[in-house]
């Protein structure tokens, strides 16, 4: 008679669980051998078995199969084990009353309380530095999760079938078909997942500390590693974009999860993102991009390169952090500006508010933000208008006023945190930003400067928002451009340029293009907060904050009137803007001037390359020749010389770079004509 303890304990390993953890084929046949009389219990003690599976002897304890030990040494789960726990299994069900055995499939989980014994701290460590790096960023990815008797099945994007969390079996029991390499990092993303479906805590992807902190990882290089790395990079120049093969994508992120790994968390999550876009390749996803494959790969290429060369100092810059740095901040005379509610693709939420620091014209923002699944009850606009903010007011008023802000917390890319201790002293509630503040941008011009001064370029860009006041002289009626999907508001400038500031359609930009359509019907003559962002076109400009004469207006904060009235409750936004109205200018988009358009057919060349495969891209040869000769006559030849070179992986990798960089350098401006 088997141990109850030891039936209990692998009562989660069903059918399912088992075919997970081998293939339903070896499930069957296993069956077949316990129901042909070709196992049998040997011997066994409190939580063990000693079972004879077909002329096999199994040790089997309360770990399961996959730890059992099994005379055939196979390195698999063999189906000697797997008939081992079904024999264990089918004693349970023989030995049961009827009114026990309760009816079959009966889910019996309390999913919560599954998840609820599983320590995030425990699992933190078992899953190890870089694995638990690795399954945060996946935590706001979606996923699927379906309760079972004994399981929770959470379906991973990336993986074909479902990462099981058994009943009772601790972190090493959960079971999928994730390769070895990624196995941990999915597991512990399965039980994050599990955790946000049900509504439990989960921690935050990208944490930030109230208090000051330095978590600058410590670097001495390993060149064998960075050498490693390298190659790699390479063969995905090689075969990611063309074959996109499956051994590839495992070493990459085997690579980026190793414990080489976790001084680099920059390389590390750049490893992670291309092995995640070669899956997509392979996949034929409509979501895999050319360019976001090529851009990763050589940045991460030329991140390896700078690793192995650069000074300390440079070095701690390029490592990376594991999570925003802040430190005290002197007392701010700041200057509020606006705000704007926004959404990521992956569910995150919130709110961020722009200050303007009136002596130095540096813009600073904080935010209140929950991650994907966390705290269903957060509603970004009740936030923003209800609670309270360093000791003070909403940002709702904050963001409206001039304060002086004590206390807080600061980091490198403008970002204010905000501890027990910040407190904010208002000044003047409803407080215009002046019209002669330093950096009000009314030259078109000086946008691209703008946003170069507070992103830079290529390793040392920040990815962050970029926000600054514009001062147009003169507006136009908004329309709306059916082929970008955009809502485009032609503004000018002093020298009679004319700029798209657009708004994409999306749901979540509902309320802001009905409150730009809604408050421009007379014209609109003030400032404007504008985000600058860097796309696949060049820059593209958004409005944040009206800055009228009287009152700010926050475009996706903004609340229809009760007592409004007229066209805008008989129509809706997309109608009316898509009307040709009599007398309103018509502007078009005026085209990138030759040197863009050369940079960006540069770059098509590439990824065609890529795309062709090694043993076609000589067939391109000609078209690379052409190129480069044509970045000679726009007096670019270093970046010609590089293309010239650019016959293998290496080459093209470095050219693909350098080609980036200029393109950031050369961005250009959404100007209508």
């Amino acid at each position: 008679m088997t141990d109850a303890a030891l039936r209990e304990s692998l009562a989660a390993y069903d059918d399912t669980a088992l075919a997970t953890l081998t293939n339903p084929g070896l499930v069957r046949r296993a069956h077949r051998d316990v129901d042909e009389g070709k196992v049998r219990l040997v011997g066994g003690s409190p939580g063990k078995a000693e079972v004879d599976a077909d002329g096999h002897l199994v040790l089997l304890d309360a770990r399961g199969p996959a730890a059992a030990q099994c005379a055939c040494k196979s390195v698999a789960v063999c189906r000697h084990r797997i008939a081992a726990v079904l024999f264990v299994l089918t004693q349970a069900a023989g030995d049961a009353a009827p009114e026990e055995a309760g009816e079959p499939g009966a889910a019996s989980t309390d999913p919560q309380e599954l998840l609820s014994a599983f320590d995030l701290a425990a699992l933190a460590r078992w899953a190890g530095k870089a694995s638990w790096r690795a399954a945060l960023e996946t935590t706001g990815d979606p996923t699927t999760v379906t309760v079972q008797s004994n399981a929770i099945a959470v379906e991973l994007q990336g993986l074909e079938a479902p990462v099981l969390i058994l009943r009772g079996q601790g972190f090493d029991g959960i079971i999928s078909k994730a390769p070895k390499a990624q196995r941990k990092a999915l597991h512990a993303a399965a039980v994050l997942g599990a955790r946000r479906h049900f509504g439990l805590a989960v921690p935050d992807a990208q944490p930030e500390a109230d208090a000051p902190t330095d978590t600058a990882c410590a670097y001495v290089p390993d060149p064998a590693f960075l050498n490693g790395i390298a190659c790699q990079l390479a063969e995905v120049a090689a075969l990611g974009f063309n074959l996109a093969p499956v051994p590839l994508e495992e070493s990459l992120f085997e690579m980026s999860v190793s414990t080489r790994a976790d001084a680099l968390p920059r390389l590390a999550a750049l490893l992670r993102a291309i092995a995640a876009q070669i899956r997509l390749r392979r996949k034929r996803a409509l979501s895999f991009d050319s360019d976001v494959l090529l851009e990763l790969t050589a940045t991460a290429f030329a991140l390896t390169y700078a690793l192995g060369r650069g000074n300390q100092e440079r070095q701690a810059a390029l490592v990376g952090q594991l999570r925003r740095s802040f430190e005290p901040a002197a007392p701010l005379n700041l200057i509020g500006c606006g705000g704007e509610r926004w959404r990521t693709p992956t569910g995150a939420r919130g709110v961020t508010a722009w200050f303007v620091e009136a002596e130095t014209g540096r813009w600073l923002s904080t935010s209140l933000a929950r991650g994907p699944g966390q705290d269903p009850q957060f509603m970004p606009g009740e936030a923003w208008r209800h609670q309270a903010m360093w000791q003070a007011e909403p940002l709702a008023t904050l963001a409206h006023a001039r304060l002086t802000l004590e206390g807080a917390n600061i980091s490198a890319d403008g970002r204010l945190s905000a501890p027990a201790a910040a407190r904010a002293s208002i000044i003047e509630t409803k407080a215009l930003p002046p019209t002669d503040l330093l950096g009000i941008v009314r030259n078109w011009a000086e946008l691209r400067a703008v946003h170069k001064a507070q992103t830079g370029l290529g390793l040392d860009a920040a990815r962050g928002p970029v926000a600054c006041l514009i001062a147009p002289v003169q507006t136009a009626a908004p329309w709306f451009d059916d082929f970008a999907q955009q809502l485009v508001w032609p503004v000018c400038d002093e020298t009679g340029a004319w700029l798209a500031l657009t708004l994409d359609h999306d749901e979540s930009a509902t309320t802001a293009l009905e409150a730009l359509e809604a408050n421009l019907t007379h014209g609109w003559r003030g400032l404007v907060l504008v985000r600058i962002s860097r796309g696949r076109q060049g820059l593209a400009v958004t409005p944040i904050t009206l800055i009228g004469n009287e009152a700010m207006i926050d475009l996706t904060m903004w609340q229809e009137p009760r007592t409004w009235t007229g066209r805008l409750q008989q129509q809706s936004w997309l109608t009316r803007l898509r009307q040709h109205r009599p007398g309103n200018r018509i502007f078009t988009r005026l085209p990138r001037d030759g040197t863009q358009a050369a940079l960006d057919a540069v770059w098509q060349h590439l990824i065609d390359r890529l795309e062709a495969g090694s043993g076609l891209a000589a067939m391109l040869d000609g078209a690379r020749a052409a190129h480069a000769d044509r970045l000679d006559a726009f007096g670019l030849p270093v970046l010609a010389t590089l293309l010239r070179k650019a016959d293998g992986a290496e080459g093209t990798l470095t050219a693909a770079y350098a080609l980036l960089i200029t393109r950031e350098q050369r961005s250009s401006l959404p100007l209508l004509g």
